[in-house]
């Protein structure tokens, strides 16, 4: 490779690099401005929604967030991730880039090893489809945990109910009830309802840990939660009958989902022998006709249509996994 072919590749890493630089400010400058309006609409729209007493509704042990890791949370949340719930993670959140940066370069060489022979179609698809492919893969990697811890909240979340309307009913306060659930759950709910529970015994109020609760779950069923705590405890009346309506609509949508996954298994099933199919078939080839398959790894031409084979049965499991995941959403 001549010296001007490096400065051309050099030049499209820096103009690649200016623009992922200037796409994340605009993104965070977006929705500063989005937040600000949301604001304003909610101010002007609902002035009665306000709290009476300003101190009290604001009253937080919670430090306040500077302007520095504001920005560092919405630079973060670009590639998927939440710093708040990064502890929840199974890895160190930190270690991801790094695993999802060797897995797109094995990625982008299977894609460009067939274009060797096309210098214009290898520098882009190199060097503009790394970055790209290495965010997508990134995000994927962060929604997934994420996702997974959320179903195993949704599945755990009843039982939590309802042990909350069995300890109120016979006259423990709502702040015991929580420390009992925060006994008796299951991972990762025992922890949820453990750091609530420490919140309320320090002193917090309830609405106000609740509130905090549903900003850090992000979940419907935890915000409805949190919403019918809140009422109960500013207005009086009973929370038991609310509780087990929540207990059993979330009930019917866990069971809802298992019924999909039921209805879908005949295509994940299909999904999982295409996937495997090929290795076995070539594992066969390689044992019977040895030479036949060698030339798959041995030739310039057979590289190129095994990397191409690679991509494209990458590319069909991705197609059907997103297929059935919005079946199932």
């Amino acid at each position: 490779m001549t010296s001007s072919d490096l400065l051309f590749l050099l030049t499209v890493g820096v103009v690649l690099l200016v623009a992922i630089g200037a796409t994340a400010l605009m993104i965070v400058k977006e929705n500063e401005r989005v937040e600000k309006l949301k604001t304003r609409l909610q101010e002007t729209v609902a002035p009665s929604a306000k709290p009476t007493s300003q101190v009290e509704e604001d009253f937080s042990l919670v430090r306040t967030v500077s302007r520095v890791e504001q920005l560092k949370l919405k630079a973060a949340g670009i590639i998927g991730v939440d710093l708040k719930q990064a502890e929840t993670y199974p890895i160190k959140w930190w270690l991801v880039p790094f695993i999802t940066a060797g897995l797109t370069w094995f990625i982008m060489f299977i894609a460009s090893h067939p274009l060797g022979h096309h210098l214009a179609l290898w520098i882009i698809v190199k060097y503009a489809g790394t970055p790209v492919t290495w965010w997508m893969l990134t995000g994927f990697a962060f929604n997934w945990f994420t996702n997974r811890r959320n179903a195993k909240l949704v599945e755990q979340f009843p039982d939590a109910l309802n042990t909350i309307v069995r300890c109120v009913r016979v006259g423990i306060p709502m702040a015991e009830a929580l420390r009992t659930v925060a006994k008796d759950a299951m991972e990762p709910t025992k922890l949820e309802f453990s750091i609530l529970a420490d919140k309320v015994s320090i002193g917090i109020p309830l609405d106000i840990a609740l509130r905090e609760l549903g900003d850090r779950v992000k979940l419907t069923e935890y915000q409805f939660f949190a919403t019918a705590i809140t009422l109960q405890a500013r207005s009086g009346g009973g929370i038991t009958q609310t509780l087990e309506t929540l207990s059993e609509v979330i009930r019917k949508r866990v069971g809802l989902k298992a019924r999909g996954y039921a209805l879908t298994a005949e295509a994940r099933t299909s999904a999982m022998i295409l996937s495997v199919l090929p290795f076995v078939a070539g594992g066969a080839i390689f044992v019977m006709q040895r030479s036949y398959i060698m030339l798959l790894f041995t030739t310039s031409g057979g590289q190129s249509v095994l990397g191409a084979a690679i991509l494209l049965m990458c590319i069909g499991m991705g197609i059907i996994q997103f297929m059935i995941s919005n079946v199932l959403k």
